[in-house]
């Protein structure tokens, strides 16, 4: 998954499964609305044919973040503002339909498939002969050899955003030729189809040195119907251009312009002819705003993703997992999401479930009475932890539980839950204090290091949870310098019983046991205090009327080279 304070939107499959495991499990991606989402589309983008769409003009695209890190496969890269700009510019070997189906992409990959089941799962890729990356050198193997050898483990000195999947591979190797490319598992892994996107050149994975430091601040090779332009680190404006080298079908466009601006100022910038398209997440203001603009259109669909609180059970006052335990049975989740979401065409529902969304089949409840609203029961978990209250606080060995609650600058919705969280938390005598920090250094600041007690922010799915859930929730590990390694695990928590049921989903194919064996760590994830899942959030997207082929996509792949202005 992709992270964002916010909620942009998702612009390419960054975590993929198999294709039975992207249907069924990923059940809310149909060509109408699913239950439970007041009818809201899957896809809803103002799809137009090529013929149809003007040669030429400029994409003013409005983000909430601007990257530094630009491998999205290292720690500080996984944010989704950069993978809205790389999915433009590198290679991914798979397509996703609004209905979650997956295909390959045929610029890049001509054919993927199992080839052999026994003794070993292998999986043979064929290449576009055509592909080339920026440099001149052609797309091959070496390319994907080399990036299974750098995501191949979560410890050492490849600081990786996750290894799922690349732990399982035993070898990458030539075929019959270079354009040819062979994955050998050493067990079985259902979810294969998530590798390798987007793939990074050789030279990007070449050594600790490459992956973790050649892409800071800049892109340096690119093979897509983009190329970049510009990172200007004082207007926070990252441009890209058309690719006259690209092989495939010609960028209708000739640049796109991303424009990093704090989340309650994109509304205002599309109000004023400032941006030309921007996600405005679940603002009600901004959303009637925006609806109003002359012009403009509002274009919104349901997907995976969900907003929620992390718990970093890292922190003196939250490594009790009662106390962890007593937040979550203290917050009332319901009552926040009908603030979060009132305004809006989406139902107010608390999300029950850290894996799967309330639509998505497989779905159940295992949160328990640890997700139910319950000052009672959050106080007596404080009485046997040793937290007594003393003057409406609980104190402790004359310590008071005080949490930092630490939001970003520049988005209200944070703002307004840390203020609801923080009336609920005093009900049972926890304090909260509210921290608000520089929105572009929340991440990389506060949440990687560890710099909080509870903190929200966005998970941005993807059709594939099982693989995707897999770096949030598997246990920190120490490497050999004894530092501790969460992937994105930013809770700090986690167990062998929840990592062994995640590695039996991830290499199940009857889909309907990996959907039991993804509830059932599930229900051991909530027991740990993890973090607490609010509600299933929808995709609302500002953009000029004018513009096709983009907006908010769902499940879908956005095809960039189809994005432009409709004649």
């Amino acid at each position: 998954m992709r992270r964002t304070t916010d909620m942009p939107h998702r612009t390419g499959p960054a975590v993929a499964a198999v294709i039975a495991v992207a249907t069924a499990i990923a059940g809310c991606g149909g060509a109408s609305g699913p239950p439970g989402t007041s009818g809201l589309k899957a896809l809803d983008i103002n799809p137009l044919p090529r013929a149809q769409v003007k040669d030429g003009g400029v994409l003013r695209w409005a983000v909430d973040e601007f990257p530094t890190q630009w491998n999205l496969n290292q720690i500080d890269g996984s944010l989704q503002t950069a993978a809205d700009v790389l999915y433009a510019m590198l290679p991914t070997p798979f397509l996703t339909d609004e209905k979650a189906a997956l295909r390959v992409n045929p610029d890049y990959v001509t054919a993927a498939k199992v080839t052999a089941r026994t003794p070993h799962q292998v999986i043979t890729y064929t290449l576009n002969r055509s592909a080339r990356w920026s440099d001149g050198k052609p797309i091959t193997w070496r390319d994907y050899a080399a990036q299974w050898r750098a995501l191949r483990s979560s410890t050492g000195p490849y600081l990786v955003a996750a290894s799922t999947g690349y732990e399982d591979i035993t070898g990458v190797v030539m075929g019959r030729d270079a354009h040819q490319v062979v994955v050998t598992f050493g067990k079985p892994f259902a979810e294969w189809q998530q590798l390798f996107g987007p793939l990074y050149p050789e030279s990007a994975n070449s050594t600790p040195k490459a992956f973790n430091s050649a892409w800071k601040n800049r892109i340096p090779i690119t093979a897509g119907p983009f190329k970049p332009g510009s990172i200007d680190k004082t207007s926070k404006i990252v441009t890209i251009v058309r690719d006259p080298a690209w092989w495939g079908r010609r960028a209708k466009l000739d640049s796109i312009a991303y424009r990093t601006l704090d989340d309650s100022a994109i509304v205002n910038a599309f109000a004023n002819g400032e941006v030309d398209y921007g996600d405005i997440g679940p603002d009600a203001s901004g959303y009637k705003r925006a609806l109003g603009v002359s012009g403009g259109a509002v274009r919104e669909a349901g997907g995976p993703d969900f907003r929620h609180f992390t718990l970093n059970a890292t922190s003196p006052l939250l490594s009790d997992v009662r106390v962890r335990r007593a937040v979550g049975m203290a917050l009332d989740r319901a009552v926040i999401a009908r603030a979060d979401l009132t305004g809006l065409n989406w139902p107010a529902r608390a999300l029950d479930n850290h894996f799967l969304v309330n639509t998505q089949t497989g779905y159940r409840d295992n949160a328990g009475s640890l997700g139910r609203y319950s000052p009672a029961g959050a106080g007596k978990l404080l009485d046997a932890a040793g937290w007594k209250l003393s003057g409406g606080v609980r104190m402790k060995a004359g310590k008071t539980l005080t949490l930092r609650f630490v939001i970003p600058s520049g988005t209200p919705i944070s703002k307004q839950e840390g203020e609801i969280a923080q009336g609920m938390l005093q009900k049972v005598g926890i304090k909260i204090d509210l921290r608000t920090v520089p929105g572009d250094s929340f991440f990389d600041s506060y949440v990687i290091p560890g710099n909080f007690d509870i903190t929200p922010f966005s998970w941005i799915g993807t059709p594939f949870p099982v693989s995707s859930g897999e770096a949030i929730y598997v246990n920190p590990t120490k490497d050999a310098k004894g530092q501790l390694q969460v992937q994105e695990n930013f809770a700090r928590i986690g167990s062998a019983r929840i990592d062994a049921l995640m590695r039996r989903a991830a290499a199940t194919l009857d889909v309907t046991k990996a959907l039991e064996l993804v509830n059932q760590a599930d229900a051991l994830v909530w027991q740990e205090g993890h973090s607490l899942p609010l509600y299933q959030r929808p995709e609302i997207t500002a953009v000029k009327a004018s513009l096709a082929n983009l907006g908010a996509f769902g499940f879908k792949t956005a095809a960039f080279e189809d994005i432009g202005y409709a004649k």
